[in-house]
């Protein structure tokens, strides 16, 4: 059941999401080309009354303003994908499990934890595709700014550059593979306990008779302040802990830095842990649609 109420998010939030994709890397098509036709004539031409002529000319200038016209709607459709992203997942979960829609979700034969976990994991998925089809788009870009396209792709994919890359990366940094994997498990897990942060938060303030979404954004402000006096705590004794061993370390640096990593991992587990449970429990036994 799961994996249809997965189904049902993505389908609901891709009829928003994906069009706004394709805006995003049809836009940025659109000015690298515009860019890459912007030609630096400084470089043809080393007679500046030449050059003056031709930067002068009307097709030259209509040209520029193209370019500048579509750097514009390109902001403003990046500047659309993420504000999207953000409200829609908002308004999925709200609207979803806290509102009217709630009647209907909560009649269907699965567990509050379901619909919570759906709502999560669909979210996570989008966010992250809205990020790289932000990267994919930004990379576009690049090589519609740079005078040698062709080549900086030739460079970017020559497997002898990657060759020498890692190998510098294995005689300078061994365990390099080792923080890229931490790292990337400490982006998903500290993503989704950002994002159930914010369920908790939405759930708490559900409780409250009036002014629910105020209530919810007060429950958020106060999460937050909670959890950097906790981390602040943890920091101080952490570095007390790291001056009074280091000394009797050879390593000292790479054990700080993966048990940095390791700490940072386990603390958002626990936060997620905590704010899945908040939000469980309260959509099981505190619901209130009314």
């Amino acid at each position: 059941m799961l994996k249809k109420l997965c189904k049902y998010e993505f389908r609901s939030i891709g009829r928003t999401l994906i069009p706004i994709y394709i805006a995003v890397i049809a836009v940025s098509i659109i000015a690298s080309i515009s860019l890459a036709m912007n030609v630096d004539y400084g470089r043809y031409y080393g007679n500046w009354a030449v050059q003056w002529a031709v930067e002068m000319n009307f097709p030259y200038q209509l040209q520029r303003i193209f370019t500048f016209v579509m750097s514009l709607a390109y902001f403003a459709v990046m500047v659309a994908l993420f504000v999207l992203t953000v409200v829609i997942i908002l308004q999925r979960f709200y609207k979803g499990l806290l509102c009217d829609e709630g009647y209907l979700m909560f009649t269907l034969p699965v567990k509050p934890w379901q619909l919570i976990t759906a709502k999560g994991i669909t979210a996570f998925v989008m966010s992250a595709l809205s990020c790289i089809v932000s990267c994919i788009s930004i990379f576009i870009m690049l090589l519609g700014s740079t005078p040698y396209p062709l080549r900086m792709l030739t460079e970017l994919f020559s497997f002898k550059n990657w060759s020498i890359l890692f190998t510098q990366l294995n005689n300078s940094v061994p365990m390099w593979g080792v923080y890229v994997f931490e790292f990337i498990i400490l982006a998903i897990v500290g993503s989704l306990a950002s994002l159930y942060q914010i369920y908790a938060s939405m759930a708490i303030g559900h409780l409250a008779k009036k002014n629910r979404i105020l209530m919810s954004v007060v429950a958020y402000i106060a999460i937050s302040m909670i959890l950097s006096f906790i981390a602040g705590f943890l920091s101080v004794f952490g570095i007390i802990m790291i001056e009074n061993t280091a000394y009797m370390l050879i390593n000292a640096g790479e054990v700080f830095l993966h048990g940095l990593m390791v700490f940072s991992i386990m603390a958002s587990v626990i936060q997620l842990v905590v704010f899945f449970v908040i939000t469980e429990r309260i959509l099981s036994k505190k619901l209130n649609l009314e």
